[in-house]
C-alpha cells in the first residue's frame, strides 16, 4: 500500500471530491477551489412576483348550482316520461315526481326506482343537477297517511344517496296538493290549522328525508316556519318560496315579523322558487331587491309569466347574471420567479356579483401546470358584499416554467374533471371550457 504525501493526506480530508485525482502536492495545490466571488455568482436570482388586475365580463354564465332551472315532471301510473338530456343551456333541473299509483300502495316498485336511477344518470351525462320534488297528486290533497310516506321515503333513500352528487336540493314534498304542506288529507285538520299531532307528523316526514339523503344534499321546506319550529339547527334545510312577491307575505310564507329579518340576515340558506301572482311588490326593481336582500340562488323562468313579463328584458337579464353567486377575479400577487424548494406565497382577491353564495362546498385549487395546490377555503362563506382573500403558501416545485390557475371543481370525484361542474369565473379571456380551469394569465419560473 503507497502512502500519500502529508500534504495530500490534508487535502484528502478537506476536499474529498478533488483527493483522488491528486498525485503530489502541486497538483493537490492546484485543485483549491475558486475564489469566492465566483461561488457567489452562482446563485440563484431571489424569489419574484407580479401584480395582476382582472377586467369584469358582462356575459351571463351557466355555472352549476345557480340560475334560472328548466322545469319537467312526471308521473308514476300516468305514463312516465325520462329526463331528457337536453335542457335549453340550463345547469338547474326541476324534476317533479308524482306518486300517483303508490298513494294507496305501500312499495315503489324496482322498476320504478330503477327510472328515477336512469334520470339521474341522464344528469350527470348533461352535466346538470336536479332539484327535486315528490308528491302524490296535483289536482287535490290526496296524500299518502304517515306510515306510507315514510315507508316510500326510505326506499327512495338507497337512490338518492348513490346519486348525490347531481341532486343540488330536494324539497321536501310528499305531504299535500303539489307537496307544498297546504291542502292535506293526512297531515292537517284544515288548510293552515296544525295541531300538536299534525306537526309531530310532518317532523317525522322530514326526520325521514334527512335520514335519506346524503349530508351534503341540501332539503328545502315550504315556509321559514318549519324549519323554526321542526329543525332550527340543521344547516342545511333551506327555503323554496312558491309566491315569492305575492301579496304582503308571499301568500302565507312569511307567517311572523321576524322571518324576514332572519332571512336576509342568513346568507348560507338555500333559496329558491317560483312567482305566482302579480302585487304591488312584483315589479322591477322591487324584485331584484328582494332577491338579492334574501339570497336567491335559483328561479323559475316561466311561472308567473305575468310576473316576470313585468320586470322588462333588462331585469330578467339581470336575474340572469346574478342568481346564486358571481364569482370573479379582483386581483392577484402571484410568485413569477423562484429557486426550487423554496417557499412562495400567492394571494388572490376574488369579488361576488350575484345575489348569494355559493351553495355547496367544493374544492379551490392553484393549479401549476395543472397540478393542484388546495387552497384553504369554504365557498359557502363568500357572499355578495365581501372582499374574498385566498392564500396559499407552497414550495416551489422543480426547474421550469408553470402556468398559474385557479380551480374550483365539484366536491364529488365522479364530477371533479367534468368542465360543467366547475365553477366558470367572470372574467374575459381566464376559462378554459375544456379543462374547466380559470388561467391567471401568468406563469412562474422556476430556475
Amino acid at each position: 500500500m503507497r502512502l500519500l504525501p502529508v500534504a495530500a493526506l490534508a487535502v484528502a480530508v478537506l476536499l474529498p471530491g478533488t483527493a483522488s485525482a491528486a498525485t503530489s502536492s502541486t497538483s493537490v495545490t492546484r485543485s483549491y477551489a475558486a475564489p469566492a466571488s465566483s461561488v457567489t455568482r452562482s446563485y440563484a436570482a431571489p424569489a419574484s412576483s407580479v401584480t395582476k388586475t382582472y377586467a369584469a365580463t358582462a356575459e351571463t354564465i351557466a355555472n352549476p348550482g345557480r340560475g334560472f332551472f328548466a322545469y319537467t315532471e312526471t308521473q308514476f301510473g300516468a305514463g312516465f316520461e325520462p329526463l331528457a338530456a337536453d335542457v335549453g343551456g340550463r345547469t338547474l333541473v326541476y324534476r317533479h315526481y308524482y306518486l300517483r299509483k303508490y298513494q294507496a300502495v305501500d312499495r315503489i316498485s324496482a322498476a320504478d326506482l330503477a327510472l328515477i336511477g336512469a334520470d339521474l344518470a341522464i344528469a350527470r351525462q348533461a352535466g346538470v343537477k336536479l332539484v327535486l320534488r315528490f308528491s302524490y297528486s296535483s289536482e287535490s290533497d290526496a296524500d299518502a297517511p304517515r306510515a306510507r310516506v315514510l315507508g316510500h321515503i326510505a326506499q327512495l333513500g338507497p337512490v338518492l344517496k348513490a346519486n348525490a352528487d347531481v341532486i343540488f336540493a330536494l324539497q321536501a314534498g310528499f305531504i299535500g296538493q303539489w307537496g307544498e304542506w297546504y291542502y292535506s288529507a293526512h297531515f292537517s285538520s284544515s288548510p293552515g290549522v296544525l295541531t300538536a299531532q299534525n306537526w309531530s307528523d310532518r317532523k317525522a316526514v322530514l326526520a325521514a328525508l334527512l335520514a335519506a339523503t346524503a349530508p351534503t344534499t341540501l332539503i328545502q321546506v315550504r315556509t321559514p316556519e318549519y324549519k323554526r319550529r321542526l329543525f332550527p339547527a340543521v344547516t342545511r334545510i333551506g327555503l323554496h318560496n312558491d309566491c315569492f312577491l305575492a301579496g304582503t307575505d308571499d301568500y302565507g310564507t312569511y307567517t311572523a315579523p321576524d322571518d324576514t329579518k332572519w332571512l336576509a340576515s342568513s346568507t348560507t340558506t338555500l333559496v329558491g322558487g317560483e312567482t305566482c301572482d302579480v302585487s304591488a311588490r312584483s315589479g322591477w326593481p322591487d324584485a331584484g331587491a328582494e332577491m338579492a336582500r334574501y339570497h336567491w340562488t335559483y328561479l323559475n323562468p316561466s311561472f308567473n309569466e305575468q310576473v316576470l313579463a313585468s320586470w322588462g328584458a333588462a331585469g330578467r337579464a339581470e336575474v340572469a347574471r346574478k342568481l346564486g353567486y358571481r364569482l370573479r377575479l379582483v386581483k392577484a400577487t402571484l410568485p413569477a420567479k423562484a429557486r426550487p424548494g423554496t417557499q412562495v406565497t400567492a394571494r388572490i382577491t376574488l369579488a361576488n356579483d350575484g345575489y348569494a353564495a355559493p351553495a355547496e362546498n367544493r374544492p379551490v385549487q392553484l393549479l401549476l401546470n395543472g397540478a393542484p395546490t388546495k387552497i384553504n377555503a369554504d365557498p359557502r362563506s363568500w357572499p355578495p358584499g365581501r372582499p374574498i382573500t385566498l392564500t396559499v403558501t407552497f414550495k416551489a416545485p422543480p426547474k421550469g416554467t408553470y402556468r398559474l390557475a385557479l380551480n374550483l371543481p365539484d366536491a364529488s370525484p365522479r364530477l371533479a374533471k367534468t368542465p360543467a361542474y366547475s365553477i366558470h369565473l367572470a372574467n374575459p379571456g381566464v376559462w378554459n371550457p375544456t379543462t374547466g380551469w380559470n388561467s391567471l394569465n401568468t406563469t412562474l419560473t422556476v430556475a
